[in-house]
């Protein structure tokens, strides 16, 4: 079982430099001990729960052709902050691990509620 795991693993690598793009295996939700959600392409990633100009980390980014209308991220938690509106009015945000235009790796970053889809139970920050 161990080998064939290995293998696939790296088969699902090798096609992914094939193709010039990255591979990205992501462990299971239960396995990393955070919640699996999708955060849209375009939604605003910060460093606190707040809509204001000096929190902007940039815009999140989607998962290519998997999801071009977003990404799957953890995400460890929800803080209620400011409130703003999105795809609704909320004062919840979510702490997700996102990628973002301009970021080479991805970040532990605020999210506003509204821009986060198949939403389950996390625990508030």
């Amino acid at each position: 079982m161990q080998t064939r795991w290995k293998r696939t693993i790296f088969t699902v690598a090798a096609v992914g430099m094939t193709l010039g793009t990255t591979a990205v295996i992501a462990p299971t939700a239960q396995a990393s001990g955070y919640a699996i959600m999708t955060v849209q392409a375009g939604a605003a990633a910060r460093n606190a729960p707040y809509a204001v100009s000096s929190d902007f980390i940039g815009w999140v980014t989607s998962d290519g052709w998997r999801n071009p209308n977003g990404q799957a991220s953890y995400v460890a938690c929800y803080k209620d902050g400011g409130w703003a509106t999105g795809n609704y009015s909320s004062n919840r945000w979510f702490y997700a691990y996102v990628n973002y235009a301009g970021g080479s790796v991805p970040v532990w970053a605020f999210v506003h509620s509204s821009y986060v889809t198949n939403q389950s139970t996390v625990p508030a920050c």
